[in-house]
């Protein structure tokens, strides 16, 4: 029992010297004054309205750019492998051989 709760105490003085040494951390960087704190969010701002503009930019680029179906066969659109009259034809030539 004395064994756990010795491993217990020194696991708890290993975690609280973590939480310290993360509170001096942020403490060594000093307090935001209220302007900063705009400036940071202003900057932000910026930063996700450009990344907006940026895809939307892209996305309209690529919408001239659509491409249209095709059976690969006879390279024609509008139809596929069931319905290609020349696959038809075909089969009839063969059909009536």
């Amino acid at each position: 029992m004395t064994a756990k709760t010795c491993t217990l105490r020194k696991a708890n003085e290993a975690l609280s010297k973590c939480r310290r040494a993360k509170k001096n951390r942020i403490r060594q960087g000093g307090a935001l004054t209220i302007e900063d704190a705009r400036d940071i969010l202003a900057q932000k701002k910026v930063e996700e309205q450009v990344r907006r503009d940026k895809r939307s930019r892209e996305g309209s680029q690529n919408k001239g750019q659509s491409t249209t179906r095709h059976y690969s066969t006879c390279g024609k659109t509008s139809h596929n492998a069931r319905t290609c009259q020349e696959d038809i034809e075909m089969a009839n030539l063969l059909d009536s051989e």
